[in-house]
């Protein structure tokens, strides 16, 4: 596994890495081609940037190629707004926080808006760049806090307080690629509530307005949303 490799990587090691001669390393590191530091007196390369530096060189060709000014991945109302302020001219294609992944990964866009949670602790998106991007040359930007909880009709006719009481009412349905979506189901596994057969599936929405919106026509009894 790449990530069993030590941090730095001696010449031999690199030279193992990449199947050269320790020559070749030599050569590499003089010209500058290949990330090292000569810290401790001897030449050394940071695992890191050194896989980095392999995976670019292998998506050098497809890189050439201007990604699409498209901003992919979560719809939020405030991201919306903020690109239309901006007179940026970007486009914009939110279709869940998965989606969005995995269009940039496929070089769709050049941004993927995303809230996932990882599977431990309180921590949001980490698990998901480390698994699709992992030495890729991304950055992780935290842009806004985000607040979700149950979205009611005026009133609250139905007197829901939590997720628990939603056993046999309708709550609207994201798609699977969607961030809600996934914090849903684990909120609901964590009740020990079963999605499928205690809530009535609601009508199936796309993103965070439409949610809102089926309550206030009466098409769910509630949304989880913003």
């Amino acid at each position: 596994m790449l990530e069993d490799l030590p941090r730095y990587l001696t010449t031999r090691e690199l030279a193992d890495l990449i199947r050269v001669k320790e020559r070749k390393v030599y050569d590499l590191a003089a010209t500058g081609d290949v990330p090292h530091s000569r810290a401790t007196g001897k030449l050394l390369f940071p695992r890191d940037a050194v896989l980095a530096w392999i995976d670019r060189a292998g998506d050098a060709a497809e890189d050439e190629a201007e990604r699409p000014q498209v901003v992919l991945g979560s719809h939020d109302p405030l991201l919306e707004w903020a690109l239309r302020e901006s007179g940026s001219g970007l486009a914009s294609l939110f279709d869940g926080s998965l989606d969005g992944i995995k269009r940039f990964a496929g070089k769709q866009g050049i941004a993927a808006a995303m809230h996932v949670p990882d599977s431990e602790g309180d921590n949001w998106n980490n698990e998901q760049v480390d698994r699709h991007f992992s030495f890729k040359p991304v950055v992780l930007i935290e842009w806004a806090k985000r607040r979700r909880g149950l979205i009611l009709p005026a009133g609250n006719p139905l007197k829901i307080r939590s997720l628990t009481d939603m056993v046999g009412r309708r709550l609207t349905r994201r798609q699977e690629a969607a961030g809600s979506h996934v914090l849903l189901q684990r909120k609901l596994g964590e009740m020990g509530i079963d999605p499928s057969t205690v809530v009535q599936d609601g009508p199936l929405v796309r993103d965070e307005r439409e949610a809102a919106l089926a309550v206030f026509s009466g098409e769910a009894d509630a949304a989880f949303g913003l």
